[in-house]
């Protein structure tokens, strides 16, 4: 499958366990080959993999983590990692998925290439507290209508000042932020077994149409597109 065009908030890391993971940033250009790349966040890209198994991790930019990660990227271009470095992230998650482990063990093996790849990095700039706190609570009432002011009130801030935090603390605005949240608890819906009108619904869609136009311009494909064999793997937030 090759993706459209499209640009998310995560960190992405994309490393094949087998061929190559092929990316390209401009319509006119050629495909080029990575053993592994990172690939930084709101950065429009396409991937293709064709007949190779690769796994596309994600990553929030405001987490620990993605802070750490931070420190290697290129944020205008894509960041290759070597063959050597990207067999010793996929060698457990390889492993796992060719041996049929379950989801939770894929997803504990796909943490754990994030684990390593920050492995040796300095220590990030933690988030600003208030605005951990107004992530937490968008992802608590994630199927409720939210807005700006009420999420402000709770870190008692006002807007103006929440705002402008927020945008500096997640590189998005608040409006954007719930949606990509969103959009991510009704992945994680659609792929535990749920009925993508469910998904949309418990994620406050307005329909599965939304939440298909929704991830296509975000991740590059329809949600029912996405295959096993591809280890499409949300992993945001993952410390």
């Amino acid at each position: 499958m090759t993706s459209d065009y499209h640009a998310h908030h995560a960190i992405q890391l994309g490393l094949a366990l087998t061929g190559t993971c092929q990316f390209r940033t401009r319509r006119d250009a050629d495909w080029i080959h990575y053993s592994g790349a990172l690939i930084p966040p709101n950065f429009e890209h396409t991937f293709q993999a064709p007949g190779d198994l690769v796994a596309n991790l994600f990553c929030d930019p405001e987490s620990t983590v993605g802070r750490m990660i931070a420190g290697r990227l290129n944020a205008r271009t894509i960041t290759p990692l070597d063959a050597d470095t990207t067999g010793g992230l996929a060698a457990e998650l390889k492993h796992a998925f060719l041996t049929g482990a379950d989801t939770n063990t894929l997803m504990a093996a796909a943490k754990r290439c994030f684990t390593l790849l920050i492995d040796g990095a300095s220590f990030a700039t933690p988030t600003d507290p208030r605005i951990e706190r107004a992530v937490a609570e968008i992802h608590r009432r994630i199927n409720e209508p939210l807005t700006l002011g009420e999420i402000a009130g709770i870190v008692n801030l006002s807007e103006g000042r929440f705002r402008h935090l927020f945008v500096s603390e997640t590189g998005l605005h608040f409006r954007a932020y719930v949606l990509w949240a969103r959009l991510n608890k009704a992945l994680q819906l659609g792929f535990a077994g749920s009925s993508w009108t469910e998904a949309a619904h418990a994620a406050n869609f307005s329909d599965a149409a939304h939440l298909t136009r929704t991830c296509q311009r975000m991740f590059g494909f329809a949600p029912t597109h996405a295959q096993r064999g591809q280890i499409e793997m949300q992993t945001s937030s993952v410390m």
